[in-house]
């Protein structure tokens, strides 16, 4: 008894002795004698990096430490460094030791952040850690067993423990690197303006970035100061200065940036001298202009005009306060503004390196200046978002209490092996009756922080709810990047996951080998049940890649079911669930990422088939289960190896006339045939059979097709596809099978065949009730015209196309019945039904033949239907469908409206849509202006002449006014909804283009149906030209008199036209000037004239009449009859010259040619008396007449010369 007590007692001592003495060690450490050092240093080969081992301390004496070393407490990024770490310090020198690292979350509970500032992402906690009780908010590498916390794993303690040393571990660096990732759509950072960013009297400017673009296309700004200031942009792949208003005037780099890489850009100014551009440290172009300025930015540009707002401030990632473009889209970080009056006196102006991390603000190096950041992500340099990353469990709810939006969260869930499914359930209830409804994007990527460019899946929560949903995610974690697109209350999310049980031993299972039936076989009560169902299971060892695995059974008696799976037997825990369609793409790819790893057949009787696509080697279970028995059935496994065809030069020539396959494909994999096509076959036809899933067809002559590029191609929906056309050129002609889910069992067949054509003659033709029209076919930009004639109203009416190749599109127009409930009615209390009409156009899809539109609640009429050929298209087949309404209304008819006395014009309505369709009033329309007013691309292409991409109103008035939209509208507008407007509205109607209606009138009626409309469309001419103001067929922007159809030339510039001038090239000031020098010599010749024959004749005598008075100053030829005559400037304007009348010449002659002119002016330059107009300042004429010759001189005393 007494050795049992001393055993004890030293059991005790010993133990408390194996305390004790990590105390005392712990005391040693902590001696204010001994200062912190370090104890050891290693560089860890994976990063390069230096790390110091520190003396035992508190927490925050070894960050202190660290950061006097230059560096921080140890960031632990992955896996490879926690353990590197751990074999390197946690038993250095033969000692154990405890780890500091830098995570901790003293600055808000819960919230964890590493010392240098870089976002929490990976963790290796121990387990139930960390625990958070008390102060323990700061984190250490274990280095032994504590209790349930494993050699390095984590651990959180307090600062200063006391029952065993710490050492800390310093990382030597910088710390984390932020900056700012744009969206290229609205992001973007500004800054107020500030007496540095001031660029008066400077004559040296620099600006340097580093910048990652995600795409190399048109402007993407860097910066700009103000309204057009100075700044530095991408154009395109160049580095471009903005160095005034026209960006086409700017200076641009020589060298190129790549996208998707980091380079460090430069452009540096000097004025008067040019700009010199820098890449990455090298000289990247110089451009010399002695015309070199810095822009201050106060342009004056309309919008900071009629805004009133300064327009000076310093705008990042977008082209400046002038204009709310050009947004950059990528990274931007270090931003540099430096200048000065010389080289020598050069300084920072502006440093912008982005250092919070957080936050919607930053400041400059001074702190000095705050920029507001509007919509920007925080991100590291490899382009990671910056957020606190919250980790999820399944089965358990997390609640986000509020969140701004904007803001930027990170979750992530650790997905566990035999993880059938993990479901996403978030929502929010919490808005109020003036507040928008929570909308957030959710992206989720395995092993990988996904953002909006790189991700395998995005979600979006609308209302405030989400759900989602992934099959057999990949082992390993899981994150997700949840972007809010307004602010959130109240957010709750929860995720949950189906598990597979871990699959039994092969022992228990039957091998399937290829093509090997296994018969015989009975699932029964003696087979394995879970209680509901009877399962047998079977495994398929797959050695290779496979293009299909096929798994089928049949033969026997009862109903078996089966289901295929990796990693585990399926369990057909869901049985009551609709299984999916093989069409439907359950079997192969989703999302075009992932291969889907569970397929299931559940149709009546034995007879079932189930596939997996593009399967790589491995085991693959099969459960046969049946809910009572199934007997007698047999089994088998099918291989389909990838094929041979998979490049261009390996395609398989296909006899004509002879079917091959049989063929699966999946969603990227391509097959490759080819056919030879002789001289003269008239139709070539290539078709799909006897398949199963979703296959296209692609075809191209000489090359090898792509889904991009290629001459012809299918649009059917199933693996029934066809191509065939007509004169197919002699060659050898390339086929592309291919899929975007999957296809299986198909055979692929060329021939050769008669010529098919498909008669049309532009009658529109009728359609019936679900009475398909087959075979129709449509040229590039032909137009097939339908209709259909309801005689009830309906409640739904549909129309459908499919089958054949080409790409069409669908345009419907007709009239729909709105129904307006309200109070009362006939039968008093209660309620009552007002109809009411609107007319409506709906426009199909551009891809392909197979489209499918309906419309709601159809008013008895006619519906037009439009098939439009966006390429050549074949053998369609186009169906209508409709119903009659079962609504308790009286039958309506569409045309009980009157008709209206007048409509618009065609330029009245286009001046009211354009009005309001201009809601900046600049008189465009932009592209936000016309997405506002849904105009289609291929109206855009119509509409927009000068292709600049904006609608000037002159081009929506020549589209609006052009002949078959002109008459199309009116009509619309004056039928009400009825298929007739009488002739006397349409006569009386003020036209912009001529029209003969009595030449479509062929019933010789009173009224213009739509059939008769549909021909003048046909044969109408447009005259209409928005562009010539005046019709005299000259533009007016060419025209000197936009509104008189007279005149269109005043080459002279005296504001009267050509056609009426006296002298086309001179001057009627110059011709007034000149008749009244002559009028003053007349005037003196008669004073002389009547001075000497005073005394000789009777004063009534002389001046009886007017032609006494004409004979005795011009002759006895005279007379009252005066013609316009020419001039002659020489006697006109020299005074020694002896007066003289020349004979009386038509003006055209007078203008026609040099012969009237050269003897007076002489036969090069212009005669020096000649006087011409001031233009500019200059003395300007135009000589000879007509010749487009125009001479200058700056004095009047000074020859003339040419206009340069």
């Amino acid at each position: 008894m007494e050795n049992h007590m001393n055993k004890a007692v030293f059991l005790v001592v010993l133990f408390l002795a194996s305390v004790a003495s990590p105390l005392m060690a712990y005391g040693s450490a902590q001696s204010p004698d001994d200062g912190m050092s370090v104890l050891h240093t290693a560089v860890n080969p994976s990063n390069n990096n230096t790390y110091h081992l520190l003396t035992a301390s508190s927490w925050e004496d070894a960050a202190s430490y660290a950061r006097s070393l230059d560096g921080f407490l140890v960031t632990v990024d992955d896996e490879d460094e926690n353990t590197w770490l751990f074999d390197t310090f946690a038993s250095w020198d033969d000692q154990s030791r405890h780890l500091w690292t830098g995570l901790s979350d003293a600055a808000s509970e819960g919230e964890y952040r590493w010392h240098d500032g870089t976002p929490f992402l990976y963790r290796n906690w121990g387990e139930a850690q960390p625990s958070e009780g008390g102060d323990e908010h700061f984190v250490h590498i274990a280095s032994t067993n504590m209790g349930n916390i494993d050699p390095g794993s984590w651990n959180d303690l307090e600062n200063d423990p006391q029952y065993f040393p710490v050492y800390g571990v310093v990382e030597i660096g910088p710390g984390a690197d932020y900056a700012l990732r744009f969206d290229g759509g609205s992001d973007h950072v500004v800054m107020d303006h500030n007496d540095d960013l001031d660029m008066t009297n400077m004559t040296h400017l620099e600006l340097s970035a580093w910048i990652y673009p995600y795409h190399l296309e048109s402007n993407q700004f860097i910066m700009m100061k103000g309204d057009y200031g100075w700044g530095m942009y991408l154009q395109g792949e160049h580095l471009a200065f903005s160095s005034e208003y026209s960006l086409s005037r700017h200076p641009v780099s020589n060298g190129t940036v790549e996208m998707n890489t980091w380079t460090h850009v430069q452009v540096n100014v000097v004025v008067g001298e040019g700009y010199t551009f820098h890449l990455n440290g090298e000289e990247a172009g110089v451009v010399l202009d002695d015309e070199a300025t810095i822009p201050l930015g106060d342009f004056g540009s309309n919008d900071c005009f009629e805004s009133g707002d300064a327009c000076d401030e310093l705008f990042l990632a977008r082209m400046g306060a002038g204009c709310d473009c050009s947004h950059f889209e990528g990274v931007l970080d270090n931003i540099t503004v430096r200048a000065g009056s010389n080289q020598a006196d050069m300084d920072v102006r502006l440093h912008l390196d982005f250092p919070e991390g957080e936050g919607a603000e930053t400041w400059d190096s001074t702190e000095a200046y705050m920029a507001s950041i509007e919509g920007a992500d925080w991100v590291m340099p490899d382009g990671s978002i910056v957020a606190q990353a919250v980790e999820l469990f399944v089965g358990e709810g997390y609640e986000l209490e509020y969140a701004a939006a904007g803001d930027t969260l990170l979750f992530f869930v650790e997905i566990e092996e035999y993880t059938r499914e993990l479901y996403w359930y978030s929502y929010s209830l919490k808005f109020g009756e003036s507040e928008e409804m929570t909308e957030y994007t959710v992206y989720a990527q395995t092993n990988e922080i996904p953002d909006e460019w790189n991700h395998d899946t995005a979600s979006f929560g609308e209302w405030g709810f989400l759900y989602d949903a992934w099959s057999w995610p990949e082992v390993g974690v899981m994150w997700f990047t949840m972007v809010l697109d307004s602010d959130v209350e109240e957010l709750y999310i929860e995720l949950d996951a189906d598990m597979a049980d871990p699959p039994p031993t092969l022992d228990d299972m039957t091998e399937l080998k290829e093509s090997i039936p296994v018969t015989n076989q009975e699932v029964s009560f003696d087979s394995y049940n879970n209680g509901d169902v009877n399962m047998n299971f079977y495994y398929v060892n797959v050695t290779e890649p496979l293009a299909d695995l096929r798994v089928r059974t049949y033969d026997g008696q009862g109903n078996v079911n089966i289901g295929i799976s990796y990693y585990s037997p399926p369990e057909p825990t869901l049985w009551w669930e609709e299984p999916g369609d093989f069409d439907g793409g359950d079997s192969g790819k989703t999302d075009g990422t992932v291969a889907v790893m569970e397929a299931w057949s559940t149709g009546p009787g034995n007879e079932e088939e189930v596939h997996l696509f593009d399967v790589e080697p491995g085991l693959y279970y099969i459960t046969a289960y049946s809910f009572r028995n199934a007997r007698s059935f047999t089994i088998v496994a099918d291989f389909v190896y990838p094929p041979e065809n998979v490049d261009p030069d390996d395609a398989i020539t296909l006899t004509p006339g002879v079917e091959y396959g049989l063929l699966s494909g999946y969603e990227g994999l391509m097959q490759y045939f080819k056919v030879e096509v002789p001289q003269g076959t008239e139709r070539l036809v290539v078709d799909l059979s006897d398949g199963a899933g979703e296959a296209s067809l692609f075809m191209r002559l000489d090359q090898a097709p792509t889904t991009a590029t290629y001459d012809h191609h299918s649009t059917a929906d199933g693996a029934d596809d066809r191509i065939a056309f007509n004169d197919p050129t002699p060659g050898w002609w390339y086929i592309l099978l291919t899929s975007e889910s999957a296809f299986t069992g198909v055979n692929i067949v060329a021939e050769f065949a008669d010529r098919y054509v498909w008669d049309y003659d532009g009658t529109p033709l009728e359609l019936y009730n679900d009475e398909p029209l087959e075979g129709i076919s449509v040229g590039k930009g032909g137009e097939i015209f339908f209709y259909a004639m309801l005689e009830e109203p309906g409640n739904l009416f549909s129309i459908e196309t499919s089958g054949g190749s080409g790409d069409i599109m669908l345009t419907i127009d007709g009239v729909q019945y709105e129904l307006d409930f309200f109070e009362g009615g006939r039968q008093g209390p209660g309620f009552g039904i007002d109809v009411s009409t609107e007319s409506f156009e709906m426009t199909s899809g551009k891809d392909g033949t197979n489209h499918k539109m309906t419309v709601e609640s159809p008013m008895n009429g006619r519906i037009d239907i439009t098939m439009t050929g966006l390429s050549d298209s074949e053998e369609i087949m186009l169906v209508a469908r409709w119903d009659e309404t079962e609504l308790p209304i009286d039958p309506i008819e569409p045309g009980d409206e009157e008709e209206p006395d007048s409509v618009d014009t065609c330029v009245e309505a286009t001046t009211e849509f354009f009005n309001d369709a201009d809601a900046n009033d600049d008189g465009l329309l932009d592209g936000r202006e016309v997405d506002a007013v849904d105009i289609s691309a291929e109206e855009m292409k119509d509409i927009d002449l000068n292709k600049d991409s904006s609608i000037e109103y002159r081009e929506a008035l020549q589209f609006a006014c052009t002949c078959d939209v002109e008459l199309e509208g009116v009509f619309d507008e004056f039928s009400v909804g009825r298929d007739e407007v009488s002739l006397l509205a349409l006569e009386g109607h003020t036209w912009m283009n001529d029209y003969d209606f009595s030449l479509i009138n062929v019933n010789d009626d009173d009224t213009i149906d739509r059939d008769e409309l549909d021909l003048l469309t046909l044969v109408c001419e447009t005259t209409y030209d928005a562009f010539d103001g005046d019709g005299d067929g000259v533009p007016d922007e060419k025209d000197a008199f936009p509104e008189d159809p007279t005149e269109s030339k005043d080459t002279d510039g005296d504001g009267v036209g050509d056609n009426a001038d006296i002298v086309a090239s001179v001057s009627n000031d110059i011709i007034y000037a000149s008749a009244g020098a002559v009028f003053l010599v007349l005037a003196g010749l008669l004073f002389g004239f009547l001075r000497t024959t005073k005394n000789q004749r009777d004063e009534s005598d002389v001046w009886s009449d007017e032609d006494r008075m004409n004979e005795a100053m011009f002759g006895s030829d005279a007379s009252n009859n005066y013609d316009k005559e020419p001039v002659d400037f020489d006697s006109a304007i020299t005074p020694e010259s002896t007066v003289s009348i020349p004979e009386p010449v038509p003006l055209a002659d007078a203008n026609s040619g040099a012969s009237s002119m050269d003897g007076l002016l002489g036969d090069d330059a212009p005669h020096p008396d000649l006087m011409g107009m001031m233009l500019d300042g200059i003395e300007t004429v135009e000589y000879p007449t007509g010749s487009g010759v125009v001479w200058v001189r700056t004095s009047p005393d000074l020859p003339w010369e040419p206009k340069v």
